[in-house]
């Protein structure tokens, strides 16, 4: 299962990343919500002369990602702690990056999590995140629900949660408000192949509150749902017989403290 969620946000790897090009060696970095730690772990693959601290609420996530790092073999610092409640140092990253965690619905106030990146940053330090702004951006949400719909299956109104991050401006401001600068942002557009429609299922089928629902179906209505999903991706479908699925997302850079330096 977190394979098929690591496929879906790996699209981002390389935008969220490239901000941090700059940094020298020994530089700190700071990852919030890192979950598996797949991002943290490409990022000391590229950079092992970075410092990594990867951190995360949930600690079988954490377990994983200690794992995987050991696995790569690569160095990074995975440590249980909320981003709206930083254990580190004032100043004492040069660099956060979070994707999708930092503005991510229901896991933390987004001012708060915003006011503890921009105090442990260095003045002159880089954020690059990565958020959902509504339902319809990942194709989970957007496709999950609507075939449950269908067969008349009552689902979680996702939109809700994303309406404050959704609304025009609204993620820039809580970087402002948090007093970072230089900020920027831009929608991001990726696609990400699923190799069948196997792959594609579990993903909804067995992940999160669709998961619950599709799990809860009769055998009648899972056929219907599994019918239905495959019309929905048939305009999807590629010549290898898997799905390219679009998603969007805003990418959000700023830095700490004076605008106008770069990072040395």
């Amino acid at each position: 299962m977190q394979n098929n969620i690591m496929r879906l946000l790996s699209g981002l790897t390389t935008p969220l990343l490239a901000p941090l090009d700059g940094l020298p060696p020994g530089a700190h970095v700071v990852q919030l919500a890192c979950g598996t730690g797949s991002l943290s772990i490409a990022l000391a693959g590229r950079r092992p002369d970075l410092r990594i601290t990867a951190i995360d609420i949930n600690p079988a996530v954490l377990a994983a990602a200690r794992s995987d790092a050991a696995r790569a073999r690569v160095s990074v610092d995975f440590r249980e702690m909320s981003m709206a409640a930083l254990d580190l140092a004032d100043g004492s990253a040069d660099a956060v990056v979070s994707r999708m965690g930092l503005f991510l619905p229901g896991t933390a106030p987004f001012g708060a999590a915003a006011r503890e990146a921009a105090r442990v940053l260095r003045p002159g330090g880089v954020l690059s995140a990565a958020a959902w702004t509504g339902a319809d951006d990942s194709p989970y949400t957007r496709f999950g629900p609507a075939v449950l719909r269908r067969i008349r299956v009552a689902t979680p109104d996702f939109d809700p949660p994303f309406a404050e991050a959704g609304r025009a401006g609204a993620l820039e401001g809580h970087l402002v408000d948090a007093g970072l600068r230089d900020v920027e942002s831009r929608w991001f557009h990726w696609e990400t192949d699923y190799p069948d429609f196997e792959s594609w299922w579990s993903f909804n089928a067995g992940f999160g509150p669709l998961g619950a629902l599709f799990g809860a179906l009769t055998a009648e209505q899972t056929g219907a749902a599994r019918q239905a999903m495959a019309e929905a991706l048939s305009p999807y479908r590629t010549s290898a017989g898997g799905y390219r699925l679009p998603a969007t997302a805003r990418h959000l850079t700023a830095r700490a403290g004076e605008t106008s330096q770069d990072i040395d």
